[in-house]
């Protein structure tokens, strides 16, 4: 999964993501799936302020959130380098 295994384990975009949605920053042109499943979640939290979502105490489904989150990390790791992808070196696989 790229280095940071299950995004649900992943506590700084985690945490950005929670301060962005509080800070109502977080555009999603109203997608209601992606609302719904973020009205899912059930976040826990360590003894050392981490957090994470803990999809077996979520209501429903959360993999929506979780791929938000994903996305997040890839943004912040990765910053606006949009020039370094694999199809600019291979282009795309056909099977």
């Amino acid at each position: 999964m790229d280095g940071f295994g299950a995004a649900r384990q992943t506590p700084p975009p985690t945490k950005e993501l929670m301060k962005l949605t509080l800070e109502q920053k977080i555009a999603h042109d109203g997608q209601p799936v992606l609302h719904w499943m973020m009205d899912n979640i059930f976040i826990k939290c360590n003894p050392a302020g981490n957090i994470k979502m803990d999809k077996e105490k979520s209501t429903e489904k959360i993999e929506g959130a979780v791929a938000t989150v994903m996305a997040l990390d890839w943004a912040i790791r990765c910053g606006a380098n949009l020039t370094d992808s694999v199809y600019n070196h291979r282009g795309i696989l056909f099977i």
